[in-house]
């Protein structure tokens, strides 16, 4: 299938409907929530999880259907951040055995690990340019709301 690629109606909700067009409504609608983190990740991979996922989580964005493209924003976020790392040690540049310079292998690592992390980011309205329309309306937690009605007395 050739064009845009559909927009989720849960993205649509987010944005507004400035056409006015209906939502979809045999769109299917998985439970909200945030699935396990899968064992196969890293140590950073699951610390990206906690964190990531809980923001996801928390605006309502995270269904149990996700739980792949995240594991795997997640694995690629600890592979870049680790052939990064290995970039600022030894540097851009190496000198090979025969003594001619050479381009160091962690920064292609580091530069396609990025470029699927950035891919799964989208998917998941990581980026700033894939949450930009987004309109949040976040539930006031029990402090801010008692701390409402105090002012308003």
């Amino acid at each position: 299938m050739k064009g845009r690629k559909p927009i989720p109606s849960k993205i649509h909700q987010l944005r507004g409907l400035p056409g006015k067009r209906p939502l979809n409504a045999l769109e299917p609608k998985p439970p909200e929530g945030m699935p396990p983190c899968p064992p196969h990740l890293d140590k950073l991979a699951k610390e990206e999880w906690a964190r990531a996922g809980a923001i996801l989580d928390e605006i309502g964005l995270m269904t149990g259907l996700d739980m792949a493209v995240l594991a795997g924003y997640c694995q690629c976020y600890s592979e870049w951040a680790r052939a990064t790392t290995e970039v600022q040690k030894l540097g851009l540049v190496y000198k090979r055995a025969d003594g001619t310079p050479g381009l160091n292998p962690y920064l292609r690592v580091s530069r396609e690990s990025y470029d699927r992390m950035l891919k799964a980011a989208v998917l998941l309205g990581l980026s700033p340019s894939s949450r930009a329309g987004l309109k949040i309306n976040k539930k006031p937690s029990k402090d801010e709301a008692e701390e409402f009605l105090r002012q308003r007395k």
